[in-house]
């Protein structure tokens, strides 16, 4: 049995977007809610310590915080990157 917690939550989501989503958890013979679980979830410890960071940063001298931020920057862009190649990456499995 999930003993993991769960909390409903609405929200809005673009209208082609959620085709997508529904098609796709179809096409698995999941829900929707199971397949953003998945979506999300790999991406959990990276958010858990920008947020960690980032209360930090309140605690950190001027030089240190710098240097925080220059390191936030970098993970930001990574994580841009693997998102924006996302794409060509489901495409290349495709094909």
């Amino acid at each position: 049995m999930d003993t993991k917690q769960n909390k409903r939550v609405n929200l809005f989501i673009e209208v082609e977007i959620l085709e997508v989503l529904d098609a796709f958890a179809k096409m698995n013979n999941r829900s929707r809610t199971y397949l953003i679980n998945e979506l999300l979830r790999p991406t959990l410890p990276s958010l858990i310590n920008l947020l960690k960071v980032s209360d930090d940063l309140k605690a950190m001298s001027d030089v240190d915080r710098l240097t925080a931020l220059s390191k936030l920057t970098q993970t930001s862009e990574k994580l841009a990157g693997i998102s924006r190649s996302m794409p060509d990456h489901i495409e290349g499995i495709t094909k």
